[in-house]
């Protein structure tokens, strides 16, 4: 069943959720203020690196399912379904900043013409549902039209940048919170052809759907996001116990997967975890649970390990190195992971930004990241070669699967010293080591053999 589904915001989620929407059979408007993303999208073209993106757009753009507009009304007077997709960014207090989602809800409600259903797709804080309701509420009665009306339903996003397309069209589960049962069976019409893999490219896996009231999807977001993020610092928090007593947290990771209770997704050992989501949305678990007197003891620990992660590697440039004035680090991958541009968070830019401060001479490399605002210090270079060049040590921090493609021997040929940091894990110890480099990983013994006992 066609649906007519207005997306307000056209962003990293609003983007995806526009052109995957089209592209199971929807007719969809996307409405963004912006004009230079505006023009860009009406080209079939996103304003941001996503792999598979503009093909999507294009795609949809090209059939005549999908347009995007700066006028609400046209956006939303005729539409079914409202996904409000704006940023949520983190207040000084960690408390997300509303503004956006208010003007967007005010614009909403001032553009409606019949029954809509507006979703939050945005991560909001738990309750906001009842206050987007209240200011759609006072939209409509200033500016809609007689005989509007609305319903609100949560339906939170799980959206991996690198593999956004893959995660909405093919995703674990559908999540939709309402307290109107009505609105819930329109926004499972919505997602049918999602849920019955029926569309071109659809797999054999029926994800299933939940459906709950509007606190409790909303709390789903938080909680999933916290527990990974808690799940990554944990890992961290053993690397850094495995480098001082002699084992390789690679192997205890994979006995670790083996248990079907813990699984080995997300059990990555590195620099932590950055990006736009995991810092944000536990810092607004932590606000939210103090509104309301609980002290989140496990929340906050994995934040603070994951802040501290981001000193391993400048410790470990200076237990080599000693001073860093003066010495050359050759830096590879800038985004938060790979598959992406995205900058915010990126530990790279925190560990670049204490080498500079240190005194050091960066050199980095990103396959798509051209340019790194506030670290005009930082000398980008379009070959990951090039950043080897006189370095007294080369650091991987993203990692892109490109990089596994380098020509090691050919890297320490360019280089003034031999130390290669792995803040990620991606490279065989071994393998660096035959290349004349002295290989650093994250909580990794490099010099013992690897025993696969449970091969």
């Amino acid at each position: 069943m066609t649906l007519r589904i207005a997306v307000v915001g056209n962003g990293y989620v609003g983007t995806v959720v526009a052109a995957c929407f089209a592209r199971v059979g929807h007719q969809v408007v996307g409405l963004e203020a912006d004009d230079a993303k505006l023009a860009q999208l009406r080209l079939g073209q996103a304003p941001f690196f996503e792999s598979g993106l503009d093909d999507l757009l294009a795609e949809g753009v090209r059939g005549g399912c999908l347009r995007f507009t700066a006028d609400p009304v046209e956006a939303v007077g005729d539409c079914d379904v409202v996904f409000l997709c704006v940023g949520t960014p983190p207040g000084a207090d960690g408390r997300p900043d509303m503004a956006a989602t208010h003007a967007a809800a005010t614009a909403v409600g001032g553009a409606m013409r019949r029954h809509h259903v507006v979703v939050t797709k945005s991560t909001v804080p738990i309750g906001s549902g009842r206050w987007l309701a209240t200011v759609v509420e006072d939209a409509l009665a200033a500016h809609g039209s007689a005989g509007s009306s609305f319903s609100v339903v949560s339906n939170p996003e799980f959206l991996r940048q690198g593999s956004a397309i893959a995660d909405f069209l093919h995703p674990d589960r559908v999540v939709i919170g309402s307290d109107d049962p009505d609105a819930l069976d329109v926004v499972a019409r919505v997602y049918a052809p999602i849920l019955a893999q029926a569309f071109p490219g659809g797999n054999g896996y029926q994800p299933p759907l939940v459906r709950t009231n509007l606190a409790t999807a909303e709390t789903i977001k938080y909680a999933s996001n916290a527990f990974l993020a808690t799940k990554i610092s944990f890992i961290n928090e053993l690397a850094n116990i495995c480098e001082r007593v002699g084992a390789d947290v690679t192997d205890v990771v994979t006995a670790m997967g083996l248990d079907p209770r813990i699984g080995a997704r997300h059990l990555d050992p590195g620099v932590g975890w950055g990006g736009s989501c995991f810092g944000k949305d536990l810092a607004a678990l932590v606000a939210t649970a103090e509104e309301y007197g609980y002290e989140t003891s496990i929340l906050k620990a994995a934040i603070t390990v994951n802040a501290r992660q981001r000193t391993r590697v400048v410790e470990k440039l200076q237990a080599h190195l000693k001073s860093l004035r003066g010495r050359r680090v050759g830096i590879l991958g800038l985004a938060f992971k790979p598959g992406t541009d995205d900058l915010r968070d990126a530990p790279a830019v925190d560990i670049i930004a204490r080498l500079l401060a240190s005194g050091a001479l960066v050199r980095a490399h990103d396959p798509v990241v051209t340019h790194l605002p506030g670290l005009d210090g930082v000398r980008l270079v379009d070959a990951p070669e090039a950043v080897a060049e006189r370095a007294d040590a080369v650091v991987l921090l993203t990692e892109w699967p490109e990089y596994l493609g380098l020509d090691l021997a050919g890297l320490r040929a360019g280089m003034r010293g031999d130390l290669f940091i792995d803040g990620r894990n991606l490279f065989d110890p071994a393998t660096v080591a035959r290349a004349g480099l002295v290989y650093e990983g994250i909580g990794r013994s490099p010099a013992r053999q690897r025993v696969d006992a449970w091969a």
